[in-house]
């Protein structure tokens, strides 16, 4: 039994569509990655900094037990401002489908707002819109055609469906399987409903239409499915199609293949490609032909529909490009000279181009302009030269940006013709926001260079609102007819010049990844580093300069500046403080800015230190030290500091003099004893404490005498469980600025940006769930809503009344509703903090409520307002697990602040504290639950990422002369560290990432940790040169050709984690490429049982394709040596132990318990290593067609074919002897697999080409495997992502003893790994699957027990059913629909889906005890366990 989840999101950019999704008349930006991850962009202007102005250099010195002398002096430079668009994520969604298409529609359920229309290789649409009560995407109607599908149709077919929609907005076409196309026609405003009264087809037609509002009618009528021979009779094997702009009627543009050939078949039948134009009649379902082209190119891949003034249609080939104008002639450019010896099309010839237009991508962009972006990222303008309407020629246009662009291989092109922008999403690289303009306009100019108001920048409507969108209206009405001569290419050089492009945002792609491996983290050689101790670097291949590494960590590693050891600190604040009378001259200012004193509490006594110059005890003052600090903050601008102690406030001025003493005791009171501060929150003139007793007081400031005046209790009677101040925007709570707020409405207006006109608010919850907001000035109630407490998706006013009946610890273990009373101090308050703080970045910050709950729920909430009129809060997404719970005894949750907002490296961030385990009945040696930090980017949702160095006990942000916007914190070593976030790693995604760039392709990777380097495989384009293999010698090319033959030259790098640089490179010989590279631990000779560890690599050497190819083993050692002066990390190179030739390719390898086991050719071959370096052949077996994958465990080996799925063989050494146990029967293409171990219980996890995941068992004793001559297929599981690449690691058992120093290899063997972790509690070892993908993606597959198992299909089932899936999409269809045919027996267990199970911790506490009750009595705790089990599987990294 398995569970397969992703652990990192994907980034490759499939799909993309810009649409007026959010707000009316605005765009936003929809992308889809890897075809199933949806996400809305919104754009924003960005000031920043000129990247050609030098900066101030980073300090890099990392200090160890350095108590002082860390702070120094920093050089402030002025520089030049940007203004640039940035994209900003709004939300993203989770398809439980195959994404084929996305397209934009304005339909009669929102005339002001577009739709979006997406189609799944399972022949679904979807029609999807903007629900803005909900602030998420809602379903409107789901159209599903498998049943039209007819059961010979290749499954293929229907990934290669074509989606179009009119721009008109008539209807939208899907074309899937063999040329079936389906109709969908929409409704318009004033249309009648004589479309629904139309005799049904014999076509399958589901219009299951759901509006969100009940006066809203269906969009659409009745769809239907036509065969095309129906459309025309001549219509077959369909290439692609279109609707084009310019006609009333929606009018449709096939391009098709009566008759296929091929390259080698063009001397006998070539131009075989046409293309149609249809008109269709949607009422009576009937095409009328216009016209038809035929005898065009074979290699006629793509159509591009054209608006005025250009018109027509563009059809783009390999070597071509032809234009179709509404009369039927067809003008077509050859760029370059195959076009003109595969075809006889009359074409101009444009051959000096020299361009390849496969994989090429094309869109109308202005003017007469069409912007082509070509598979190796190039950027070309085409002119179209007109006379009239009438197209006298095409002309080709290198364009030079202003930066250096390249997006190789781009998937989608959109332009935003209001915003001048341009987005090119890539599935190889890098995503691209491009802007255009032109030399002459100075207003787009003067933006670049930041001259312009703030008001301009502030705003994002910031583009002129009365440019048309859509359609024909994309061009203006004064639209310019520019004509050329003929031979007047001047004047289209200067047209060109005109136009100027740049780049304005990166979308960063981790893809497409081929292989992993898994490396220790080198921490610059400071003891007890806060770092992750593994990281995971895969090998990025990509062509044109695009290769390279991708490192991903499980945790957030800092870079420490400092650290200090400090018995029983318990706290740690930073304040800032100025003197009221300070001059506001240009040193003063940059002295405030900085933290003047640090305050550190411990058991019984508070410290104050001076930190602004030197870190110095501060000695001779009135700050209290004999008391415990809870709290301490700045009010009044900085001129007051505030110290919380247990029953006092203790007030300061800059010079620690006593100011103010303000106690807490409650007079109404009755209880004898002293009431006790918990929790404090601070504003600018003001200050919030809680009690231990369930009251708040509130403390306001006088500015004119700087003092706080009586604390006012607040909430009245009731008890308060959490509460903090915040400053609101003024358009929540007055009428005024709603009405000015609605005014300017732009596509981010519900949002509360940290730039908006605020007021101070207390925001508390009370015992009964409730929110309340209260006017800070006069205390009046603002908002009020109920059951809070549940954890709703949406947060509103009238989310009821009543509490929620909550259970605690020990009820959910033990399954009764009634919870024993508690003393004072032990309430379960159910919410027990809550924080109203910014998140994001420069880029921009907004503010989120976060909660916590007693039991260790952490929920973030953003305000937004619907219909510029009311408040909603709404739940953000996060991969945020409560603590464990072991044992039966219950536990009370301590109220202690464990929410800190902190401001982190032009990050806004919130750290959540780690604490100690939740556990009873004596159980020991149990991690406690460790700290995570609450991070969003600009393009991220709010997340959690893990901390390192184990948990966080306080934490406050550090800002100094040498510590820019840092943060201090409390570890549980008694360690107090100084740290800055590490700039080179992103945190968009629940991992920390960042990329390394080669600039060549990188094939394999592999990880030595005894020399702690890595080793890469890469290859690099060199002119092909053909040798004869018997004499060796080389063939005489004398042909020069147009494109001269290229082949892969490879070579092995080794790097350096250190600096991530190439310390040494070994060049392998012309058409040679290393395939695989692997880190094996190799017996030294056939007497010594000494092993040592080596670099393996297999290899292939290419001739022509008239020559076989072989290949090469071979085996390095890492070597030390003297490294250069001022390079310290050069100091390892390669040394060669042997190099053996092989017939065929060397296509892979691994070591097999002490020994070389090499592919090669249709044989596999184990080798052992003699003393005189040399290998000896011990044994071998002949195996199918060509081996794709080997791996090992002990001496068992799992081979890969590439057609014949997989092997299952032993081996023994005396004597020596492989032996067949068992094979898969099926015909799989194997890319990737491996051992999936539970305990004695091992499963081969296999990916193929199909983007799926076959589980399968050698079990003798099952009857139907033949005495296990035939291995089991358990389950198949459809993945969406290519698999390239599968590792085995140890799985982190739950309630088991960190691990240490655990560095498993890329080979995945049980033998790779030093020393799995020890678990105390599991009786059995794990091992899981970690893959790569080429989406750029880490996912990974868990072995799971019965028990376990069995409770969380019960869930899977009832998330399934009770979840709003988005798109209307079933996921136990989506994982289980592509299922080959010839899988002949049942499935006995499927693979869970630990995507849908994660998300059970984002629903509403409601839901998931409605689903706790149907998986069994006390069933809560042994869920929450099984989820962290999965979600902390890597803690040990």
């Amino acid at each position: 039994m398995q569970v397969y989840r992703d652990i990192t999101p994907p980034t490759a950019v499939s799909h993309c569509v810009s649409a007026a999704l959010i707000s009316p008349g605005v765009l936003n930006l929809a992308v889809v990655k890897a075809s199933s991850l949806l996400q809305i962009y919104d754009f924003v202007v960005h000031e920043s900094s000129d990247p050609t102005t030098p900066e101030p250099q980073a300090q890099n010195q990392d200090l160890d037990g350095t108590d002082d002398n860390f702070l120094a002096d920093i050089g402030l430079e002025r520089s030049h401002t940007l203004h640039q668009t940035k994209l900003v994520l709004v939300a993203e969604f989770e398809l439980n489908g195959f994404v084929t298409g996305i397209s934009r529609i304005r339909t009669r359920y929102d005339l002001s707002r577009d739709c979006l229309l997406l189609s799944f290789a399972s022949a679904k649409l979807s029609l999807i819109a903007w629900d803005p009560f909900k602030h998420k995407l809602t379903t409107i109607s789901l159209h599903y055609y498998e049943k039209t599908i007819p059961p010979d149709d290749d499954i293929d077919d229907a990934a290669r469906a074509i989606l179009r929609t009119d721009p008109g907005n008539f209807c939208a076409c899907l074309k899937f399987g063999k040329d079936m196309f389906a109709f969908l026609p929409f409704k318009s405003f004033d249309d009648d409903d004589y479309f629904s009264e139309m005799p049904t087809t014999n076509g399958f037609a589901s219009d299951a239409t759901t509006p969100l509002a009940p006066t809203k009618t269906a969009v659409s009528y009745k769809s239907f499915v036509v065969d095309a021979h129906k459309l025309d009779d001549s219509i077959s094997n369909v290439i692609d199609l279109v609707f084009l702009y310019e006609y009333r009627e929606p009018t449709l543009a096939i391009l098709y293949e009566p008759k296929r050939t091929w390259t080698g078949l063009l001397h006998e039948r070539q131009d075989s490609v046409s293309f149609i134009i249809l008109s269709l009649d949607l009422q009576q379902r009937a095409s009328t032909p216009i016209f038809s082209v035929s005898n065009l190119p074979y290699d006629l891949q793509s159509a591009v529909p054209l608006p005025a003034p250009i018109g027509g249609t563009l059809l783009l080939g390999a070597n071509e490009v032809i234009h179709v104008d509404p009369a039927g002639r067809a003008v077509g450019i050859a760029v370059n000279s195959a076009a003109l010896m595969a075809s006889k099309f009359d074409y101009i010839d444009r051959a000096f181009l020299e361009l390849r237009l496969e994989g090429a991508r094309a869109t109308y962009l202005q003017d007469n302009f069409v912007l082509f972006v070509l598979g190796s990222g190039e950027i070309y303008l085409a002119e179209f030269a007109l006379d009239g309407r009438t197209l006298d020629r095409i002309e080709f246009h290198a364009v030079e940006a202003l930066e250096k662009v390249v997006c190789p291989a781009p998937a989608c092109i959109e332009i935003l013709s209001s915003k001048k922008k341009i987005y090119i999403g890539s599935g190889q690289a890098d995503s691209l926001l491009l802007s255009w303009r032109k030399s002459d306009d100075k207003s787009e100019q003067n933006a670049q260079a930041g001259i312009s108001d703030s008001a301009q920048i502030l705003s994002k409507d910031y583009d002129d609102e009365d440019e048309e969108l859509y359609g024909g209206e994309r061009i203006s009405n004064t639209a310019r007819y520019t004509t050329f001569d003929t031979d007047n290419n001047d004047l289209a050089e200067d047209v060109v010049k005109k136009y100027i492009f740049s780049v304005h945002d990166t979308m960063t792609n981790y893809g497409p990844l081929v292989d992993l491996a898994f490396g220790a983290v080198d921490t610059n050689g400071l003891r007890n580093a806060p770092s992750s101790k593994i990281e995971i670097v895969g090998a990025r291949a990509g062509e044109h300069h695009t290769g390279g590494l991708s490192i991903f960590r499980r945790s957030l590693t800092p870079r420490v500046v400092a650290q200090f050891t400090f018995p029983e600190c318990k706290g740690v604040w930073t304040v800032k403080a100025k003197s009221r009378n300070t001059k506001t001259s240009a040193d003063s200012e940059l002295s405030d800015l900085v933290d003047k004193y640090l305050i550190i509490s411990k058991n019984e006594e508070s410290l104050i230190f001076d930190i602004s110059e030197q870190f110095d005890q501060v000695r001779n003052s009135e700050f209290d030290s004999k008391s415990t600090t809870l709290a301490a903050g700045v009010i009044f601008d900085g001129t007051r500091i505030v110290q919380i102690c247990p029953t006092e406030i203790h007030v300061y001025d800059s010079d620690l003099q006593i100011s103010q003493m303000l106690p807490v005791s409650d007079d109404d009171d009755m209880d004898e004893r002293e009431a006790e501060i918990v929790a404090a929150s601070f504003s600018d003139q003001s200050l919030l404490v809680l009690l231990d007793n369930g009251k708040a007081l509130y403390f306001s400031g006088d500015v004119g005498s700087l003092e706080l005046a009586e604390g006012k209790k607040v909430g009245g009677d009731v008890a308060v469980s959490a509460g903090c101040l915040a400053k609101i925007p003024l358009a929540y709570v007055t009428a005024e600025e709603l009405k000015r707020k609605r005014k300017r409405f732009s596509s981010h207006p519900e949002t509360d940006q940290v730039t908006e006109r605020t007021v101070d608010v207390i925001v508390i919850t009370t015992s009964r769930g409730i929110l309340q907001i209260y006017n800070a000035a006069d205390l009046s109630l603002l908002y009020s809503t109920s059951r809070v407490d549940t954890l709703p998706e949406i947060i509103h006013e009238a989310a009821g009344a009543g509490k929620f009946d909550r259970p605690s610890v020990s009820r959910r273990k033990s399954g009764i509703g009634i919870t024993a009373h508690l003393k004072p101090e032990e309430r379960d308050y159910g919410i027990c903090e809550i924080l109203y703080a910014p998140l994001g970045d420069s880029v921009l910050k907004e503010n989120h409520l976060i909660i916590r709950t007693a039991d260790g729920d952490i929920a973030a909430y953003k305000p937004f307002m619907v219909d510029g009129q009311t408040v909603h809060f709404t739940r953000s997404v996060m991969n945020i697990l409560r603590p464990p719970v072991l044992g039966d005894a219950p536990v009370v949750h301590s109220r202690k602040q464990k929410l800190f907002a902190v401001s982190v490296s032009n990050l806004d961030v919130v750290a959540v504290l780690g604490g100690q385990p939740v556990s009873g009945n004596g159980v020991d040696n149990i991690p406690s639950s460790e700290g995570y930090w609450i991070v969003k980017t600009a393009k991220s949702t709010p997340k959690s990422i893990s901390a390192a160095g184990g948990a966080i006990y306080s934490l406050s942000s550090f800002h100094s002369f040498s510590v820019d916007h840092g943060f201090i914190y409390v570890s549980n070593e008694n360690l107090v560290r100084i740290c800055r976030f590490d700039d080179s790693y992103s945190l968009e995604g629940p991992w920390p990432a960042k990329k390394i760039v080669i600039e060549e392709d990188v094939h394999a990777i592999a990880y030595h940790p005894v020399q702690s380097v890595y080793v890469i495989s890469t290859s690099v384009e060199v002119p092909f040169s053909s040798k004869d293999e018997p004499e060796e010698r080389e063939v005489d090319v004398t042909e020069e050709t147009e494109f001269p033959s290229t082949i892969s030259q490879g070579s092995l790098k080794l790097i350096s984690p250190k600096s991530w640089v190439i310390v040494d490179n070994y060049e392998l010989a012309t058409n040679e490429t290393a395939l695989v590279v692997r880190t094996v631990n190799l017996q030294l000779s056939e007497r010594l049982t000494t092993r040592r560890q080596f670099i393996a690599v297999g290899t292939g050497v290419f001739y022509g394709e008239d020559q076989p190819s072989k290949g090469f083993v071979y085996v390095f050692e890492i070597i030390e040596v003297v490294p250069e002066p001022g390079r310290p990390e050069h100091n390892h190179k390669f040394k060669l132990i042997v190099k053996e030739d092989v017939r065929g390719v060397a296509s892979t390898l691994c070591e097999l318990n002490g020994y070389l086991l090499s592919a090669q050719g249709q044989k596999v071959m184990v080798r052992a290593l003699r003393e005189d370096n040399s290998f000896l052949p011990v044994a071998f077996m002949d195996m199918n067609i060509y081996v794709s994958e080997v791996k090992c465990l002990k001496n068992v080996l799992l081979l890969g074919d590439v057609m014949k799925s997989i092997w299952f063989v032993g081996f023994s050494e005396e004597p020596y002897k492989m032996q067949l146990f068992g094979k898969d029967l099926r015909r799989i293409e194997v890319v990737a697999a491996d051992f999936c171990v539970n305990g004695e219980i091992a499963h081969f996890v296999i990916a193929d080409a199909n983007k799926r995941l076959h589980v399968v068992q050698y079990d003798p004793e099952d009857p139907k495997s033949l005495s296990g001559q035939r291995l089991m297929p358990k389950s198949e599981f459809f993945v969406g992502h290519n698999i390239e690449a599968f590792v085995m690691v140890p799985q982190e058992q739950f309630a088991s003893t960190p691990s240490t120093a655990v560095v498993p290899m890329v080979d995945g063997g049980a033998d790779s790994a030093t020393e799995p972790p020890q678990s105390s509690l599991g009786p059995t070892e794990q091992f899981m699957c970690i893959g790569a993908t080429r989406s750029g993606s880490l996912i990974a597959v868990h072995p799971v027990s019965e028990a376990k198992y069995r409770r969380l299909v019960i869930v899977q089932q009832h998330l399934t059913d009770r979840m709003e899936h988005v798109a209307g999409l079933n996921p136990r269809m989506h994982r289980t629909l592509t299922a080959s045919s010839d899988l002949e027996m049942s499935v006995s267990r499927a693979v869970l889906d630990g995507n849908l199970l994660m998300k059970f911790a984002s629903l509403s506490l409601e839901m998931q005890l409605e689903i706790i009750e149907r998986v069994g009595k006390g069933a809560s705790v042994d869920i929450w366990n099984h989820l962290i089990e999965l979600d902390r599987s890597l803690c040990y990294m």
